[in-house]
């Protein structure tokens, strides 16, 4: 069969071939990603920026092939993930720049637009390296170039590039040190193959559903070390941790963006560097230490959306722990100390924080400590800081990371009745794409109360436990939380509607301070008052002996808004007066608490033994 031009609906039938080759491959990938850190999510990645793109093409058709590739371009901008998908979405942009006045195109015309794709994607990089997906775009457009000068049909011209793509592959496990010392192909640019596989054995036998290879032209196969290297089990290739903490993304929306700039502003923040896109719409991605200053810089340059942000570290941390019966996976407004998120492998979706008219990431996005010089410096008539819930987009991200280690995902979320949170939690777990593996679970608590409760149910699945086993030990732990608040700045409470009216103004003239806790039904309540803003520790404990007796053996947990020396006192005279074990830790409160806590809050929340009836 020969096929002498591309148009239109030839173009989207090969783009969506291609994209479901990539996705049924992305285990593989993630199971060989080292570069350009080992997290183990390059095929998630890339499958979720071809299937973003093969969504995009499938709700339209139309018969030009300059269309076809700008609908397939913005839709993989906008579905973009990872280092490799935002790599793959500048290639897609610069193939729909370059052909975007073509309704159809022989393959001299094709080899001339995957090119300029090539070199767009490229130029997208801040420090391109050699033996990545990049060096086999490179050298699988230049042998369409020279393919396309002897034949016009583009059976040979896949096949052959193909073949070249192909060995192109072989040759980076000798081009990156990381990939030699792992023994294993590039990921991103196996992916690349992968998808260039759909396309041809879509073209040779014409049915979408040959698009995955089986019994055609490639299988997956680990036995196949010429084909993804050395290393048969791909073991121990996860084990060096990222040499930056976080995976930041977001678009960049504005009239006249300058992509260039913006990569400059972002290599001296972090590495790792992609600028995809357009001067209306860009696709940021780097990794950095410093989330919160590259969103600042990102807000000076246009509109952000869809930020996003991994944690790396947990991410290998993960992978390092291998896989698991079930995941645990929280919001941001549950308190835990960093060290139990890492050993036991927490996921965090982060609530939305909204000040100033801009909408950040509750924690990653804007730091306990920024939201607590943000108080301090507030002018009368100031913008208080509000919360609002995750995105949908943020809820199924980290599923995704929770489920590529774990068969199901328990989440467990913020207290029902103080956040709508936990409702967009359940919506995410009912309906994400593999039924069944995920369930939501309301904590009743926030802060360091959620925190102790997640942190009895990601115990209990590091034991390997099964989701429900992990559901009952996050129950049981709910049954024993107590949580006490202590809020000697009323500004939050007030402006948050939790202090109204007369009670406001009383408080405010009387100088009485109100203890919060919450009822089993996660609704906040008052425990009691005291006088003046120092007296909140003292006035805690009193309460905390008449829940359980001195000497009681008690887990706990502090947080506190800009009160560290308030936090350690209380931890001394916890530990004076019960058995704390472990020692109490103390962590700063998340920004979504501190905006309604306000300055000088403290929080306690205790774990009770268990009963012995």
């Amino acid at each position: 069969m020969r096929i002498a031009y591309v148009d239109g609906r030839r173009l989207r039938r090969g783009l969506i071939a291609g994209a479901k080759r990539l996705a049924e491959s992305a285990g593989l990938l993630d199971r060989i990603n080292v570069f350009p850190v080992p997290d183990g999510d390059t095929g998630a990645n890339m499958a979720a920026t071809v299937l973003a793109l093969s969504s995009g093409v499938a709700e339209g058709a139309t018969p030009s092939v300059g269309r076809t590739a700008r609908m397939a371009a913005d839709a993989a901008l906008n579905g973009a993930r990872g280092n490799s998908g935002a790599i793959l979405a500048q290639f897609f942009h610069g193939l729909a720049d370059n052909l975007a006045h073509e309704a159809r195109i022989g393959t001299r015309r094709f080899a001339e637009g995957v090119k300029a794709a090539a070199h767009a994607a490229r130029m997208a990089i801040s420090s391109p390296k050699e033996g990545t997906i990049i060096t086999v775009l490179h050298d699988w457009a230049e042998a369409a170039h020279r393919v396309a000068a002897r034949t016009d049909d583009f059976m040979d011209l896949i096949k052959d590039t193909l073949a070249e793509a192909r060995r192109s592959l072989k040759r980076t496990i000798d081009l990156l040190p990381e990939l030699k010392k792992a023994g294993v192909v590039d990921a991103g640019a196996l992916g690349f193959v992968r998808f260039v596989e759909g396309v041809y054995n879509y073209m040779l036998s014409g049915r979408m559903r040959d698009a995955d290879g089986r019994g055609l032209v490639f299988a997956d196969d680990a036995a196949e070390f010429s084909e993804y290297g050395d290393n048969a089990g791909f073991e121990d290739i996860h084990d060096e941790a990222p040499d930056r903490r976080y995976c930041l993304e977001a678009m960049l929306d504005g009239d006249a963006l300058d992509s260039q700039a913006v990569r400059a502003g972002l290599q001296s923040l972090g590495n790792s560097v992609v600028v995809a896109g357009s001067t209306r719409r860009l696709k940021i991605h780097t990794h950095t230490d410093q989330p919160q200053r590259v969103f600042r810089f990102l807000e000076g340059a246009g509109r952000v959306d869809q930020p996003k942000v991994d944690d790396m570290v947990l991410q290998a941390a993960r992978s390092q722990a291998g896989h698991r019966a079930c995941a645990v996976l929280s919001d941001s407004a549950a308190d835990l100390p960093e060290s139990d998120r890492l050993a036991l492998g927490i996921e965090l979706v982060p609530l939305q924080l909204t000040l100033d008219g801009k909408t950040r990431l509750d924690g990653v996005g804007m730091s306990a400590q920024e939201v607590a010089a943000y108080l301090k410096d507030a002018r009368p008539g100031q913008d208080f800081p509000t919360t609002s819930q995750p995105s949908p987009a943020a809820f199924a991200r980290k599923l995704d990371l929770a489920l590529s280690k774990a068969d199901e995902c328990v989440y467990i979320g913020v207290s029902g009745a103080l956040s709508g949170t936990l409702e967009a939690g359940k919506r995410a777990a009912l309906t994400y794409r593999d039924p069944g593996r995920a369930r939501a679970l309301d904590s009743r608590q926030i802060s360091v109360g959620q925190g102790l409760i997640v942190r009895a149910a990601a115990r209990a699945a590091a034991g390997g436990a099964s989701a429900d086993a992990v559901e009952s030990a996050a129950r049981a732990a709910a049954a024993r939380v107590r949580l006490l608040v202590s809020a000697p700045s009323l500004e939050g409470l007030v402006r948050s509607g939790r202090l109204k009216g007369m009670k406001a103004v009383a408080a405010r003239a009387l100088g009485i301070r109100p203890v919060i806790t919450l009822d089993d039904q996660g609704k906040a309540g008052q425990a009691g008052l005291y006088f003046g803003t120092k007296a909140g520790r003292a006035a805690m404990l009193r309460m905390l002996s008449k829940i359980a007796r001195p000497g009681t053996r008690l887990e706990a947990l502090i947080a506190h808004v800009d009160a560290e020396d308030e936090a350690r006192l209380l931890a001394a005279e916890l530990a004076a007066g019960w058995v704390v074990d472990p020692a109490p830790e103390i962590v700063w409160a998340a920004p979504a608490l501190a905006a309604h806590g306000g300055l000088g809050a403290l929080v306690l929340a205790v774990l009770l033994p268990e009963s012995k009836a």
